[in-house]
């Protein structure tokens, strides 16, 4: 008879330990939903090793700060050590047995943070994302490109800029990896590939997609699955699938409307249910849409268009909840509608419409939905709007600039942080900063404007991941 293998039980005895609810989350993290709790637990408790189990933030830009949190670090700062993905070390500007305090390195790229020191080293288990912020806008048969340094403002023409691109006005995707446009004249959308590193564009392909004539307006679905591209002189709404891993598009269809008006702006709502299209013309009409989530399909809702009696309908805008749309009139006027979150259907906000600025003319709503501000042609303004939290009513315009002469685009960086007006007539831009409290508004680089090589159109502000 063979004897039993005691060798055998040491192993089963590790085995065990290794798959024990405590210890698990340490050798097998990512596979346990407990895994952070249990981790912290063993780590203050059994082991010696440091361990990260949050970060204060998880995206953010080089020479941001940052507090990592975690147990068994060095309260000697210089006893740590920590990594971005590269890998590049950190500066370490405060230190404490159970939080680091650092900066994110220039060229560091997204991934996981690892901390090091005398008594091991983990990394985290979640991901950081690293972003660099441009502004781009065409000019003329040039394309200019801007750096824009999301701790200062400040914004530094990149070497090589402008360069020869023609890329009209082109809008990005909201990982910042593509940029389309159109134009007048053609029925043709062109795509390019953004350089992660630098922000320059490249013709990715000049066929990308076909609408009806004149395609201009473009707004991407909140899933980044889907591009809708209004066709002014066309009268239709050209849908695509959107790729974001590889920026091609596959046609889904094109939308005509049997109206006496010309397509303008698009809006999408947050929640990626409801389609908007200003409409030029005839009854001045808001046209809606009913948006297929899994196909992106468009069908038009009951009661579309809905009709407005204003005419010149300009910026239109949907605030973060979905329940207020506005549409900015050339009349100097503001349409305000609410939003019916179950069909689509849109009626008026109380005081609609709101009294604006002398031909305001494009506008942009800020991400937190509090207020949204508007440009004019006429009086060259920057003005804003607040936004009634109770009825979506709005406030008369304040936090009022007076600049330029002939202002045409605004736009904001992602994060509301910034914000950039072309003045058109002066071949210029200027660059303003938001009041992270109030939403006011005041100009940066002492008011003096940015020199444009020809006449700009929309300053784009974009970001990319490393």
């Amino acid at each position: 008879m063979r004897k039993f293998n005691l060798n055998i039980l040491p192993l089963f005895f590790c085995v065990s330990c290794f798959y024990h609810p405590l210890w698990r989350p340490y050798f097998f993290p990512e596979k346990d939903q407990f895994s952070k709790l249990h981790l912290q637990l063993a780590a203050a408790l059994f082991l010696i090793q440091p361990r990260i189990y949050s970060l204060s933030k998880t995206s953010g830009v080089e020479g941001e700060t940052i507090v990592i949190e975690g147990v068994n670090f060095s309260a000697e700062a210089l006893e740590n050590k920590v990594f971005f993905a590269g890998p590049v070390e950190a500066a370490i500007d405060a230190a404490s047995q159970t939080s680091v305090t650092v900066r994110v390195p220039y060229g560091a790229k997204s991934g996981a943070i690892t901390i090091q020191n005398n008594q091991g080293s983990s990394q985290s288990l979640d991901t950081f994302i690293v972003y660099r912020y441009f502004i781009s806008f065409s000019a003329g048969t040039n394309t200019e490109l801007y750096s824009l340094n999301m701790n200062t403002g400040e914004i530094v023409a990149t070497p090589g800029s402008p360069y020869p691109l023609a890329s009209n006005s082109a809008k990005f995707s909201a990982n910042g990896k593509f940029a389309y446009s159109g134009g007048f004249g053609i029925t043709n959308i062109s795509s390019y590939a953004v350089n992660p590193t630098n922000g320059f564009l490249s013709s990715l392909n000049t066929n990308a997609g076909t609408t009806t004539i004149d395609p201009v307006f473009f707004a991407f679905h909140p899933s980044s699955r889907f591009l809708y591209v209004s066709s002014i002189s066309g009268a239709s709404i050209a849908a695509f699938a959107f790729d974001q891993n590889t920026g091609i598009l596959t046609k889904i269809n094109d939308y005509n409307q049997p109206c006496s008006c010309s397509l303008n702006h698009l809006a999408i709502t947050h929640n990626g249910k409801f389609l908007y299209v200003t409409g030029n013309g005839g009854s001045e009409p808001i046209i809606g849409y009913l948006i297929d989530q899994a196909t992106g399909v468009l069908s038009n809702l009951v009661g579309s268009p809905f009709a407005t009696g204003i005419s010149n309908l300009e910026a239109l805008l949907i605030e973060p909840t979905s329940n207020y749309l506005y549409s900015v009139s050339g009349t100097s006027v503001i349409v305000g509608r609410q939003i019916d979150l179950s069909t689509g259907s849109l009626t008026a906000i109380p005081g609609s419409p709101f009294a604006g600025t002398a031909g305001n003319f494009r506008a942009v709503m800020h991400p937190s939905g509090r207020y949204f501000y508007t440009v004019n042609i006429l009086g060259a303004q920057l003005a804003k709007h607040d936004i009634s939290l109770t009825n979506g009513s709005l406030s008369s315009a304040n936090s009022i600039l007076t600049f330029g002469s002939n202002l045409q685009f605004v736009t904001l960086d992602p994060t509301g942080t910034y914000g950039f007006v072309s003045n058109i007539s002066s071949n210029n831009f200027y660059q303003f900063r938001v009041d992270a409290v109030t939403g006011g508004t005041s100009l940066m680089n002492s008011g003096i404007p940015y020199p444009a090589s020809t006449t700009p159109n929309v300053p784009e502000p974009f970001r990319v991941a490393q």
